[in-house]
């Protein structure tokens, strides 16, 4: 793949070139159009294995928003694409397994929770260095319930404001990702059992002054649902997000986009 410099900004199609941007750089990309049609890939023998890698990928890409999912109102504060990373994690869950074979390879997440441990939502300034402070955190299966527990603190002393920011709070999400496998037609990737969109919760401190001391507290979030019973094959993920905010037309608070930092602080 070819990085365009030294040129004006090209976005679009010149002849066989396709210029496009990224998410989380301010260079230009280059690549070249072609190769194999769909339908060639779909049908001959010699695609076989791209066959088998493109239905992987699928079921990756799938997981990639499974997870995703978990912590939805959080990720306005990420600063680059979240999907093809947590996707090449998800491939890195489904090489562990050895038992079928390539193209039919399940991703069992439950197997290797603590791929997710610590994930970063951003890569210019991340969620420590803006919030300098110890928190603690558990997650409790058989309850469906994770609480934060958070520290009192001086702005002062323990946020790094990384603009002109005059509020922040702190938002956490709870929730449950399933591991996929191959469904019984071998067409595609499924979650292991439907949760109907269950299973997700998000909850928010008040929102302080960059320059107040803000008191020491807990938040609970609780996933419980009467309809669903979490199974082993579940995976509980605990996500903290800091958010900028500012005064709106009619003197509420509301979060800017982009502004702030995340991350996954715990798995069970």
């Amino acid at each position: 793949m070819a990085r365009v410099k030294q040129l004006d900004r090209i976005t679009g199609s010149i002849g066989k070139l396709s210029f496009y941007t990224r998410k989380g750089s301010d260079e230009i990309f280059v690549r070249t159009k072609g190769g194999a049609t769909r339908s060639q890939i779909k049908r001959r023998p010699e695609f076989e294995m791209v066959r088998r890698n493109n239905k992987e990928f699928g079921g990756c890409s799938k997981m990639s928003r499974e997870i995703r999912a978990t912590f939805a109102q959080l990720a306005h504060v990420a600063d680059y694409n979240l999907a093809p990373v947590l996707c090449s994690v998800a491939k890195n869950i489904q090489k562990g397994d050895e038992v079928n074979p390539l193209g039919e390879r399940s991703i069992r997440l439950s197997q290797f929770r603590q791929y997710l441990y610590g994930f970063d939502f951003n890569r210019i300034t991340r969620f420590e260095s803006i919030l300098r402070i110890p928190l603690q955190c558990r997650i409790d299966r058989s309850t469906c319930e994770a609480t934060l527990y958070i520290p009192s603190f001086a702005c002062s002393m323990a946020l790094y404001i990384p603009g002109k920011f005059s509020l922040f709070r702190i938002a956490v999400a709870l929730g449950v990702a399933t591991d996929f496998q191959l469904d019984d037609r071998k067409q595609g990737y499924e979650p292991t059992y439907y949760r109907n969109h269950t299973g997700y919760k998000t909850e928010y401190s008040p929102w302080y002054s960059t320059q107040a001391t803000v008191p020491e507290q807990q938040i609970k979030l609780n996933v419980t649902n009467p309809d669903i019973k979490f199974r082993d094959d579940d995976t509980y993920i605990l996500s903290i997000a800091i958010e900028f905010g500012t005064l709106d037309a009619f003197g509420n608070p509301v979060a800017i986009k982009h502004a702030g930092a995340g991350k996954i602080l715990g798995v069970g």
